[in-house]
């Protein structure tokens, strides 16, 4: 892999291998929560990969022990006055914003602990593999706060009454439950995550850039359309896709029996 800035954001490691980038939470000694400056760093690294052309997918990881033990409590303790915890609030509201509206697939390798802003983390991205190991935990409760910023996209993620009852309890659950409520889509024997995430980024790869684009807005559309426009909407884009140049591109390859220019066969570097 290769680092692609010379000076790399302070507490995220950002590495590509090809197409793919890697944005690794870097925080080991803090369990990777997420500080003001980390949330800032990836925010900028997500839409950064969304605009240069040759990204195709980001994985989001965390380094050492865990993948993030959500929100740097040791800053919003000593938060001097409401206006810096909106802040806060705000600059994570435009992490999570970022991450689902960017036109890449964002596949989280998910370990270790997974608590509070981690598993809003997970719940937007869009592909989560999951050690059979690891821990989720929707704690904010039992701190005396309620994971507001994150809860639009858990919601989204695992449904409302399930998302209820885990905010409410605030109790830690397994990777095996993470998968049958929605928030995790793999579950593995901890020795074979990486091979389960490149599994994940050799199926992405083989997919043309932009209908993975379009693919990954259609379930927000559809849930802000107008239901009487619903019908007209899809036919539309159905109509976009197949003319567009990867459409053509794509249907062709198919008919002729050969890859599409866009596929690539995965391998890490």
């Amino acid at each position: 892999m290769t680092d692609p800035s010379p000076t790399p954001p302070s507490d995220l490691i950002v590495s590509c291998d090809g197409p793919v980038l890697y944005l690794t939470l870097d925080r080991p000694e803090r369990r990777n929560a997420l500080s003001r400056s980390l949330v800032t760093a990836l925010h900028h690294a997500i839409e950064a990969a969304g605009d240069d052309g040759a990204t195709r997918a980001i994985v989001l990881a965390g380094a050492g022990k865990t993948f993030c033990a959500g929100g740097d409590i040791s800053e919003y303790a000593h938060a001097p006055d409401a206006s810096g915890a909106l802040e806060d609030g705000r600059a994570l509201a435009r992490l999570l914003r970022a991450m689902t509206s960017s036109p890449l697939p964002i596949v989280a390798r998910a370990h270790g602990g997974i608590f509070g802003g981690g598993v809003g983390l997970l719940s937007a991205s869009d592909i989560v593999a999951a050690a059979e190991t690891a821990t989720f935990a929707l704690s904010e409760a039992r701190l005396g706060i309620v994971p507001a910023v994150i809860s639009p996209y858990v919601i989204a993620a695992i449904g409302p009454r399930e998302a209820k009852a885990r905010m409410l309890r605030a109790a830690p659950f397994g990777a095996e439950t993470a998968l049958r409520i929605g928030l995790a889509h793999e579950v593995v024997p901890d020795e074979e995550l990486d091979v389960a995430v490149d599994r994940v980024l050799g199926d992405l790869l083989r997919c043309a850039p932009g209908a993975l684009g379009v693919a990954k807005s259609i379930p927000a559309m559809l849930a802000t359309a107008d239901p009487a426009g619903l019908e007209a909407q899809t036919v539309a884009l159905f109509g976009q896709r197949v003319t567009s140049d990867e459409g053509r591109e794509g249907l062709r390859a198919f008919t002729e029996k050969r890859p599409a220019v866009w596929m690539k066969e995965w391998r890490r570097s």
